[in-house]
C-alpha cells in the first residue's frame, strides 16, 4: 500500500501487521499534540532514510530492514526513539541518552520536535540498517527473575495472568517487578500488584500503552 508522510509518498509492505500504516497513523494522531509531532518526524525520517524499510506495528510503531532496525513511541512527557541493535552502534555524536543500559537497545529522548536532527538521525538508522545486514542478531541470556510472594499470591488465581507473565522475556518480567518493589508505601505496593495483575489478564506487557501509572 502507498502512504502520504509529510508530502511524501512510501510504498509501506507491513512484515506481521497488515494494517500497520493505518495503525501507526492512529496511534500517532492520539499523541499529545507535542508528542504527535515528534512521531510524525521520526516516521518521516526513518521512512525517507532506507528505501523499502518494512514498517509494522507489534506493540508500537517499528521498522524492519534485515532485522528490527527501530521503532518510537509517545508518553506523557517525552518521546523516544528506539535502536533496537543500539549497543552495536558507535554513536558519535553522543545521542544516546536513554536505555543506555539495555542489553541491546539504545534511545534517544525527545521532548520537543525541535531537538530532532534529520541529518544525524538519517544517518544513525542508515547504521543500524547495516548492522542487520551484516547479519546481527540479538541472542538473549535467559535471566533469572525473582517473582516476590505477594505478587505470587496474587498471581495464584488468576491463571490467565500468571501464563502471560510466564512466557514474557525475563526483562518484561523485571520491568514488573522492579515496578512494584520501587513502591514506597504499601497502599501503592498493593495497587501495583493489582494492576499488574489485571495488565497480565489483558495480555498487556507494562509499558505497552501510552499512559503509565509509574
Amino acid at each position: 500500500m502507498y502512504i502520504s508522510v509529510k508530502g511524501r509518498n512510501y510504498y509501506i509492505m507491513a512484515k506481521t501487521a497488515p494494517n500497520a500504516s493505518a495503525e501507526i497513523t492512529a496511534y500517532i494522531n492520539g499523541l499529545p499534540e507535542f508528542a504527535r509531532l515528534i512521531c510524525e518526524k521520526l516516521r518521516s525520517i526513518i521512512l525517507a532514510a532506507v528505501p523499502g524499510i518494512i514498517e509494522d506495528w507489534k506493540w508500537g510503531p517499528n521498522y524492519y530492514s534485515d532485522g528490527l532496525t527501530v521503532g518510537y513511541s509517545g508518553f506523557k512527557k517525552h518521546a523516544k526513539l528506539t535502536f533496537f541493535n543500539g549497543s552495536e552502534m558507535k554513536d558519535p555524536n553522543g545521542l544516546f541518552n536513554h536505555c543506555v543500559d539495555n542489553e541491546f537497545s539504545r534511545s534517544i529522548k525527545f521532548t520537543d520536535v525541535s531537538e530532532i536532527n534529520e541529518k544525524l538521525l538519517t544517518t544513525y538508522i542508515r547504521e543500524s540498517a547495516a548492522i542487520n545486514a551484516k547479519g546481527f542478531k540479538r541472542t538473549v541470556k535467559e535471566k533469572i527473575v525473582e517473582v516476590p510472594e505477594d505478587l505470587k499470591i496474587a498471581f495464584s488465581k488468576e491463571k490467565k495472568a500468571v501464563a502471560f507473565f510466564d512466557q514474557l522475556t525475563a526483562g518484561y518480567r523485571k520491568e514488573y517487578v522492579e515496578w512494584i518493589a520501587s513502591a514506597k508505601q504499601a497502599t501503592t505496593r498493593a495497587d501495583r500488584i493489582a494492576k499488574t495483575v489485571q495488565k497480565c489478564k489483558s495480555e498487556e506487557r507494562l509499558n505497552d500503552k501510552y499512559k503509565s501509572d509509574r
